[in-house]
């Protein structure tokens, strides 16, 4: 049953005693009457902020989910990519090698749809910045993005796109100088209904939850893991727990460290560097360790084998890619 907006707030703001989680169903609710707009700014506000002081609880977010998934437009599923890929964190440390990674499985045939949003005055760089220099231009619809998606293989579409009212809240960090759930049901959208989907995130615990989410979804596998700066990238200097999802059961995967050295800042950022490596003009002890790393994972994912035969294919696929084109070119 649908209750005033109020009540929500109410439930979960009630204090150690008197309050408590939402049911998925009143999850749900919640969120539908957030994201229609049906709810004041400061109701929005309040419930959002509640629920980032004691955190969501998996049926909540799993509540948000079916809510945020409902109101996409139906036009989305046409996409039909294979693979999902959320890329909402933006790289402040390294540049995101983990698009040279997708690249090498578009160049070997798979169908990948990636989405994402950016945080004015983040400073940080988002894949939507770094992928027109790598060869796929940006799209401003959908029917753009599954015309480049069927000529290409891979398209990057901004969430403003796929569900505005959910970016909109993704933006109100500058107002509440705090993100909100809205990234983590951002990573686990999986817009389209891609049977496999990857999840980047970045705090401690939040793949476990990740995990509880994904059991829910019986016909996603999907796999989560602790990546770099929060974005769908192994950092191949320490060791990663893989997360993959398979028919509502979770396995563990330990992706052991492969990098040689550790890796300084990179203080300028450039995405040209990228091209230089992919066109094997240049190294980055970082950059390779990385896209071999993030690679490895996605196919323990999609090919479901085991970690040490992922790394060897991977480094056989990366070593074996088309240097003479731009990594997304046709």
């Amino acid at each position: 049953m649908q209750l005033p907006f109020s009540d929500y707030i109410k439930i979960i703001g009630k204090g150690q005693r008197g309050g408590r989680s939402l049911t998925r169903e009143e999850a749900y609710h919640a969120m539908k009457m957030v994201l229609a707009d049906k709810v004041t700014g400061d109701q929005r506000g309040a419930f959002l902020m509640l629920l980032r002081t004691r955190e969501e609880t998996p049926e909540e977010v799993i509540g948000f989910v079916d809510a945020c998934r409902e109101l996409i437009e139906p036009e989305v599923k046409t996409l039909a990519p294979v693979l999902d890929i959320g890329c909402y964190a933006g790289k402040r440390r390294q540049l995101p090698w983990y698009l040279l990674a997708v690249a090498v499985l578009v160049k070997n045939g798979m169908r990948v749809m990636l989405h994402g949003a950016h945080e004015p005055g983040s400073g940080r760089l988002y894949a939507s910045a770094a992928l027109p220099l790598l060869g796929l231009p940006e799209v401003h619809s959908i029917s753009q993005a599954k015309q480049q998606l069927d000529a290409q293989g891979a398209t990057y579409l901004d969430l403003s796109y796929l569900l505005p009212a959910l970016n909109s809240i993704i933006k109100l960090r500058e107002v509440f100088g705090l993100r909100s759930c809205a990234n983590t049901l951002a990573r686990l959208l999986n817009p389209t209904g891609a049977k496999f989907c990857v999840q980047g995130v970045y705090h401690m615990h939040l793949d476990h939850k990740h995990c509880r989410v994904n059991e829910n979804y019986e016909n996603i596998d999907a796999l989560c893991f602790r990546g770099d700066g929060g974005d769908p990238e192994v950092n191949g200097e320490r060791e990663t727990e893989l997360f993959v999802t398979r028919n509502g059961k979770t396995e563990e995967y330990q992706l052991p460290v492969i990098a040689k050295r550790w890796a300084l800042k990179d203080k300028n950022m450039a995405a040209s560097d990228m091209l230089d490596v992919w066109h094997d003009k240049a190294n980055s002890d970082y950059g390779e360790q990385a896209i071999v790393s993030s690679l490895a994972s996605y196919l323990v994912l999609l090919r479901s084998i085991e970690v040490k035969d992922a790394v060897e294919q991977a480094n056989i696929l990366w070593h074996e890619r088309d240097k003479a084109n731009l990594p997304f070119s046709v």
